[in-house]
């Protein structure tokens, strides 16, 4: 059976009363040391050790002063009672970290109680984050004005647990590149602050100012003070703003060029059959860059890849890269010409542009050309069956024009063109229009046949 010595308190019910009147005790070894209680800023626990069968009683002191003494008092006390082998665990969590907390500690064993501060964090903390080099930059001090690099931090969504930094990712004089980069994409908010100290045993304090403490029902009997690891820091909220979106990029599919943004970055995804490779760098762009040419953009042999562009970082103004602009190229191809155009033998009339995509393997005809009896001798008439526009040019001689060659005329869809004023040796190119709404480049100049009119 346990025995409890005997309070000299009135009413022992009364635990709230603002005095600490303890009978004596020949057992001064039951009293609890500094040995016996640690504390950890990161669990924000503390833990007794008061040996088995005990109550322990513990209480929130507030600090006054008189005369030249400190005197402690707690209006309430809280009893945890010990089995064998437990130990009292003391929820930290609702103290306010921004300023000294003192926990009050006492079995009947102890005629006055100890008390452990728990020391207060910096009340300020101020964190910036630059968007285009990723940067993360922490200070925290007393006020604004008065801050210093901070050393750690941790860090949580608004609906995560709190997290700490990988290794790659601890801050060398309160600062850190390379982070929060997986948030640009939608962008997020997030909460930052300095963690609390680990779990380790409280130590006699060094603030002067508290070496002359006493119990304010005591007043005559001084208390010892320890000092216990901090808190966590100030929670501060942190904006990451997302990715603004892709650049408009102007595309000419009819002339096979487009225009590059200034302030821009971009590179060429390439695919070469089931293979797709993705360059590590990118290249920026300065200036807007006008007229640029699939070839241009498409090295070596490579037939189709994708271009992406994006507006560059902005790090004076804290902003990321902007999303990709992406847009399909595909190497001009030439249009699949049918039959030959011999002179002596009529020349262009025995040639069709045929389509060699057919799923029906037949190849049927696109464009066929004919010559028609005019006013001034023979036309050369062209007929698209095709849903497809096309652009032809007539040339001197053998002699692919340029992609803008100019006296280039349309053939419409499923519509005739009749070329006239021709002569004998002349050489007619089409190729099929560029289409913006499937965005589909224009092919280039194919030769369509030699002008070789019925003698």
């Amino acid at each position: 059976m346990r025995k409890r010595r005997k309070l000299q308190w009135a009413a022992v019910a009364v635990f709230a009363t603002a005095a600490w009147t303890w009978a004596g005790t020949d057992d001064a070894s039951a009293a609890i040391t500094a040995g016996d209680i640690q504390a950890s800023g990161t669990e924000q626990k503390m833990y007794v050790n008061a040996g088995q069968d005990k109550e322990l009683f513990f209480g929130t002191a507030t600090m006054g002063k008189k005369s030249d003494k400190v005197l402690f008092k707690v209006s309430a006390w809280n009893l945890y009672e010990l089995g064998n082998g437990t130990r009292a665990e003391i929820d930290l969590s609702k103290l306010s970290n921004v300023k000294d907390n003192f926990i009050a500690l006492k079995t009947d064993d102890m005629e006055v109680p100890v008390i452990v501060r728990i020391p207060a964090t910096d009340r300020v903390s101020v964190v910036k984050y630059n968007g285009a080099t990723q940067e993360l930059d922490i200070k925290t001090g007393t006020s604004k004005s008065n801050v210093k690099a901070a050393s750690s931090y941790e860090w949580r969504t608004v609906y995560s647990n709190w997290q700490a930094p990988e290794a790659s990712q601890q801050l060398s004089d309160g600062k850190v590149s390379g982070v929060f980069g997986e948030f640009q994409f939608q962008g997020a908010t997030l909460y930052v602050r300095t963690p609390g100290e680990a779990l380790s045993s409280v130590i006699g304090t060094t603030d002067t100012s508290l070496g002359n403490s006493y119990d304010a029902g005591n007043p005559d009997k001084k208390v010892e003070v320890y000092d216990a690891p901090k808190l966590p820091g100030k929670e501060t909220k942190l904006n990451i703003s997302k990715q603004a979106n892709g650049p408009s990029v102007s595309v000419k599919y009819n002339e096979g060029t487009l225009t590059l943004p200034k302030l821009s970055e971009y590179r060429v995804v390439t695919v070469s059959g089931s293979t797709v490779s993705i360059p590590d760098e990118v290249i920026k762009n300065t200036s807007i860059k006008k007229g640029v040419t699939i070839d241009e953009l498409l090295p070596g042999n490579i037939e189709s890849g994708i271009l992406e562009v994006r507006k560059e970082p902005d790090a004076s103004k804290k902003k990321c890269a902007s999303r990709w602009t992406r847009i399909p190229l595909e190497m001009p191809s030439a249009l699949a010409v049918s039959g030959s155009d011999q002179v002596g033998n009529g020349g262009i009339k025995n040639v069709t542009i045929v389509d060699e995509t057919s799923a029906s393997g037949t190849k049927p005809v696109l464009v066929k050309a004919e010559y028609v009896s005019g006013s001034n001798g023979y036309d050369v008439v062209l007929t698209s069956t095709s849903d497809d526009k096309y652009k032809v040019v007539v040339m001197d001689k053998e002699e692919k024009p340029a992609d803008d060659a100019r006296g280039a005329k349309p053939l419409n869809a499923k519509s005739t063109l009749s070329l006239g004023n021709l002569k004998d040796g002349q050489v007619i190119y089409i190729r099929q229009e560029g289409n913006s709404r499937t965005k589909t480049w224009a092919s280039e100049y194919t030769k369509f046949g030699t002008v070789d009119f019925p003698k």
